[in-house]
């Protein structure tokens, strides 16, 4: 194909569009023109986790309740509410559903807007978008998606699911997968909104793989977001430890939600590290092992406890601290002068 060159103007962001031409490369910058030219960060629409202008990843298991989390995270965005214990900076969000019947978004929505009364009242900040069903390669719709969404100022767009947006790409060619990437890219660059959407884990055991490299298909996947989380089941029934990967803020330590219809709730009392394996069906630690193993018949210390758990199970004292905190609360320890002991068990028995 012959390239022409063309003017600056109108036909060239055609052009560009169209991938006819690259789009012009900016200037090389000296350090002092860098601090010269370039702003602050932009502000974190999701504290500690998500910043304007940025894109992200949700990536989880078939039926992990991606859409219920993206849902309640455009709720949270949209009345500056929390979402999974991060405060959220109130700005108009829209979720753009492809998948869901409309009626189930209402329905979705008036059940988490039941069980978060706080968040009752959307300030008008919170749009919906059914698209399903409709023509939904990405590049040919983001020319549309942009004559709508310019008119709101939007700090946030979900775009839900990702693969009803591949068109004829190959979610496992990086190759397509930049290219899909980087119509998110032009859509954040272009509203200055967060871009969000939910992808999912590759088939097989997830808990074999770091978290990174859970989401299936291209390498791409995981290189490209700014921030990527992760939602890995856990060996608890209908809970999922969280992992986090952020490119522009400080990591942060993996956590546990548990699923409360119509919401993933905190479960702070769950080891994170306790994943489900598909090839067992006991836990990596079940309690009785932690208490046979760790305690005994003794009655131990707090450095005692956690140098056994550390010897007898290989675990962290992290993990062990969950371990003493839940099983004291549910009444199979005892923990009293400094001493843990089983409760079959009497004091002084070292």
């Amino acid at each position: 194909m012959n390239i022409k060159n063309y003017s600056a103007g109108g036909p060239v962001d055609i052009a560009v569009d169209l991938g006819v031409v690259p789009e012009p490369l900016p200037e090389i910058q000296t350090a002092e023109d860098l601090n010269r030219s370039v702003g602050p960060a932009p502000p974190q629409i999701v504290r500690g986790l998500l910043h304007l202008g940025s894109k992200m990843t949700l990536n989880g298991t078939s039926k992990s309740n991606k859409s219920w989390s993206l849902l309640d995270l455009a709720l949270s965005v949209a009345t500056g509410g929390e979402w999974w214990g991060h405060r959220c900076e109130m700005m108009p969000a829209i979720y753009i559903n492809f998948e869901l019947h409309g009626w189930a978004v209402k329905e979705r929505l008036n059940a988490l807007q039941y069980a978060r009364p706080e968040c009752a009242d959307t300030h008008g900040n919170l749009h919906f978008w059914n698209l399903r069903g409709k023509n939904t390669d990405i590049t040919l719709l983001r020319p549309q998606l942009e004559n709508q969404l310019d008119r709101h100022g939007y700090g946030l767009i979900i775009l839900d699911p990702a693969y009803k947006l591949l068109g004829n790409r190959d979610e496992n060619s990086n190759g397509d997968i930049a290219g899909l990437m980087n119509e998110f890219e032009r859509l954040a660059q272009r509203t200055g909104a967060a871009v969000a959407i939910a992808h999912h884990f590759a088939k097989g055991d997830s808990s074999a793989k770091a978290a990174i490299d859970r989401s299936s298909g291209a390498g791409t996947w995981a290189r490209d977001p700014d921030t990527i989380i992760t939602l890995s089941p856990h060996e608890e029934p209908d809970c999922f430890t969280v992992n986090t990967i952020l490119r522009n803020l400080p990591q942060k330590p993996e956590f546990v939600l548990a699923w409360d219809y119509p919401l993933m709730r905190l479960a702070k009392d769950l080891n994170p590290e306790a994943l489900r394996r598909p090839q067992s069906k006991n836990k990596i630690c079940s309690d009785k092992e932690f208490i046979e193993s760790v305690l005994g018949t003794d009655s131990l210390n707090y450095k005692n406890v956690i140098e056994r758990a550390k010897s007898q199970l290989t675990m962290s004292e992290a993990s062990a601290n969950r371990y003493l905190a839940r099983l004291k609360d549910a009444g199979q320890i005892y923990h009293q002068g400094g001493l843990y002991w089983a409760v079959k068990q009497q004091v002084g028995n070292n």
